[in-house]
């Protein structure tokens, strides 16, 4: 569950790819020069991270 008081993400559940210490946003002190991924305060105890190795296809 995300933690509304994350210093991190501030709330949002989200951070930058590429800078996972600011959160995904484009206001201002956030980051959206990469993809978005889940904030540390936003990961299930316990739930591993799913297989995506037969949904992704690698390039030749």
């Amino acid at each position: 569950m995300t933690k509304p008081t994350c210093p991190i993400c501030l709330g949002l559940g989200w951070v930058c790819e590429n800078h996972p210490h600011l959160p995904w946003t484009a206001e201002a002190h956030g980051c959206q020069c990469g993809a978005g991924m889940p904030c540390e305060c936003n990961r299930a105890d316990g739930i591993d991270e799913p297989d995506v190795s037969k949904v992704i296809e690698q390039s030749e």
